[in-house]
């Protein structure tokens, strides 16, 4: 059975072989814990390619890939022509501002970026959110050269692709643009602003989609799609919210990737989000990740149990408390208990919840793999 069969029959809820998903933007490694697992397997050291700046996760190399068995490759599209990553410094800090113009910042010792300015963040009104440029969506740079190197990736490995968006959901990245507590706000006190940030962020992402899929979905199984709505202890805001601002606007980026492509859509939620879990699979959602087990509500069995039917979970294969301070039997013992809850006829890609921290210990990353894989 090849990697991308392994990868549907789960997702068609077929049963057999186990798949595993490492590498992936919500399933890969800390540039830092990416050492250590290097050093630990006696692999040679490398300066990765870096994946995402934002989280500093990396691009593992194909020899890590397949000692951890991994199924699945990323697929990006380019970024707007008129962008170019680059790094700014100052005495403490590092900086950047990505083509929406968003500024992260990092502390010189510290291990991610983070949210540090909003272009949208002293808007007042809405005529003032409404005189923002929007990058274009079809940019001929976000397709140039891609098509090949999708096509390469396709006939030389055997592993399912995952087309991962370029932003968040309409949502994330309307707090991306706006800030966080003023999105928030904005939800109670200026509905008109966060009604509008929410459709045109949808609008955008379903033009990216048909355009970026038109050049590459022949050869793309799963379309990533997304939005971070929950906290360890439930949505971030009322479910009457989400279904006043973002269900519809999330329906419309599936119907968009269904209309261009035959993709399976997975869907990227952090958090307690199981009040609206139903509302995901009306929408189209078929897969659930990174399946956060240790926040309320999202254990493994009642989730498997009430919604297994209808969706694959793709993650949730070791709570991460466990696999950063866990013993290396209480790696084993976990990952054995979440397969056995998750893979019951099908509908589970094991992966990591989330990306692996830069703090979780090498041996705890290796075994929690090395144990998945056991189960082939």
């Amino acid at each position: 059975m090849t990697s991308r069969e392994r990868v549907l029959n789960a997702i068609q809820h077929k049963g057999g072989s186990l798949p595993v998903d490492f590498g992936g933007l919500h399933t890969s490694l800390h540039a830092k814990a990416y050492a250590g697992v290097l050093e630990s397997l006696g692999l040679p050291s490398e300066k990765p390619a870096i994946q995402d700046w934002f989280q500093m996760i990396v691009f593992p190399k194909r020899k890590l890939l397949e000692h951890f068995g991994a199924d699945c490759l990323p697929v990006y599209a380019n970024p707007g022509g008129n962008w170019k990553m680059q790094i700014e410094e100052d005495e403490n800090n590092e900086y950047y501002i990505n083509e929406w113009g968003i500024q992260l910042r990092k502390p010189k010792d510290g291990y991610f970026f983070d949210l540090y300015d909003n272009p949208l963040k002293r808007a007042d009104t809405l005529d003032d959110i409404k005189r923002y440029q929007w990058p274009d969506p079809e940019d001929p740079a976000r397709i140039a050269g891609l098509r090949e190197k999708v096509q390469n990736l396709r006939e030389s490995t055997d592993k399912a692709l995952v087309l991962f968006n370029s932003i968040g959901g309409s949502h994330e990245h309307s707090y991306f643009l706006r800030g966080l507590d003023e999105l928030l706000m904005d939800l109670a006190a200026n509905p008109d602003i966060a009604d509008y940030l929410a459709a045109k962020t949808a609008d955008w992402e379903a033009a990216f989609f048909t355009f970026v899929l038109k050049e590459i979905g022949d050869f793309i199984d799963i379309v990533q799609v997304g939005d971070d709505l929950g906290t360890t202890r439930g949505l971030l805001f009322s479910r009457e919210m989400y279904l006043k601002y973002y269900k519809k606007r999330e329906k419309k980026i599936i119907d968009a990737i269904k209309g261009a492509s035959h993709a399976h859509i997975y869907f990227h939620c952090c958090g307690s989000v199981r009040e609206i879990i139903p509302d995901l699979i009306d929408i189209g959602v078929e897969i659930l990740n990174p399946v956060q087990i240790h926040t309320h509500g999202m254990d493994s069995k009642g989730l498997k149990r009430d919604f297994g039917d209808d969706l694959t979970f793709w993650g949730g294969g070791c709570n991460p408390e466990v696999l950063t301070t866990g013993t290396k039997k209480e790696v084993e013992n976990e990952v054995k208990r979440r397969i056995e809850d998750f893979h019951v006829d099908g509908g589970f890609v094991f992966a990591s919840i989330h990306n692996i921290q830069a703090n979780d210990p090498p041996e705890n990353i290796i075994t929690m793999f090395e144990t998945a894989r056991a189960y082939r």
